[in-house]
């Protein structure tokens, strides 16, 4: 678990399992604030731009996620 409200961009979140994801940066939705997270997800063996937002944050802290590394890509 993080300790974190949501994702932070510089960051790679990683499960046991090989999924990885890389935050770029956060944006928010022009009329409701919305956070979501842009960046890179690794999965299945490829590298893929990828989004993620605030329900997204919770079920991944519940599946159990890392960070992994800070400003430093993760390969």
């Amino acid at each position: 678990m993080t300790t974190t409200d949501f994702y932070e961009p510089g960051y790679t979140y990683a499960k046991a399992h090989g999924w990885k994801f890389r935050v770029d940066m956060i944006t928010t939705h022009p009329a409701d604030g919305e956070k979501t997270a842009l960046g890179w997800r690794y999965f299945r063996d490829d590298w893929e731009p990828y989004e993620y937002g605030p329900l997204d944050w919770q079920i991944h802290q519940q599946t159990g996620f890392t960070e992994i590394t800070k400003t430093e890509f993760a390969r």
